[in-house]
């Protein structure tokens, strides 16, 4: 998925949402909410394509307010992480848009992001639904920013769903049409023979291909899903609707 990919998919959803009517969120009950060391929390409006509220971003990612905008909050991420988290940002945003989801709802992710002097912070990103139109659509949502670069430094990115009283796997659905086409067709007929738990040479044979090209597809994979193993890897596909 190319960058323009969301930022396509961001601007169809922001004509989308105008004029629609919007009820509004508690901002001052979300004003008072009180931040932990290493967090940072703001609300991105879909609607607008604003950040309308921030609170502790200069003080973990070094943005100053006005730079800390709506261009760079769905760009930050690290390039090894993009297309993975664009992904999942899109399946979420298109599942809240055609669904009513509460506030109860919180989506998690973990990722890395840029600071303003270049660095990146692996963190935990959880996002709920904020202001939604008069038939319960997304409007906008909240985002709570932890830095959990202390306790997790791997590549991987991770997320969970939790959605009381809500179909998860209609959910899960909408990750897996995004996830789809993220492997090739030869890359997913190695990888679903990997899971039957076979050997490079014994797939070779199989897909009457070199073992070196098929150790070159895993390296790809595992390349494309930040996995370090392949019972990382399949897990991975499993997670994400690919298997």
């Amino acid at each position: 998925m190319k960058e323009s990919t969301i930022a396509k998919y961001l601007e169809t959803l922001s004509v989308k949402l105008r004029g629609k009517y919007v009820i509004n969120g508690p901002v001052k009950d979300i004003s008072n909410f009180p931040l932990a060391v290493g967090q940072f929390f703001y609300i991105i409006d879909y609607q607008k394509r604003e950040i309308t509220y921030q609170k502790g971003v200069k003080e973990i990612l070094g943005y100053e307010p006005h730079e800390f905008n709506f261009d760079l909050v769905i760009g930050y991420f690290h390039p090894e992480d993009y297309d993975m988290v664009t992904r999942l940002i899109k399946a979420t945003l298109m599942f809240a848009s055609e669904n009513n989801v509460s506030k109860d709802v919180g989506y998690f992710v973990t990722c890395r992001i840029r600071k303003k002097d270049g660095n990146y912070l692996k963190v935990l990103r959880q996002s709920n639904v904020f202001d939604i139109d008069e038939k319960g659509k997304i409007i906008s949502n909240t985002s709570l920013m932890t830095d959990i670069s202390f306790i997790d430094n791997s590549k991987q990115v991770q997320w969970e769903f939790h959605a009381p009283g809500l179909d998860k796997e209609k959910f899960r659905q909408y990750v897996t049409k995004e996830y789809s086409g993220f492997f090739s067709d030869r890359e997913l007929e190695v990888l679903r023979l990997l899971k039957q738990g076979k050997k490079s040479a014994v797939i070779a044979d199989e897909l009457c291909i070199s073992k070196h090209t098929v150790d070159g597809h895993r390296r790809k994979m595992l390349s494309k899903s930040n996995c370090e193993n392949t019972i990382d890897l399949i897990n991975f596909s499993k997670s994400n609707g690919i298997l």
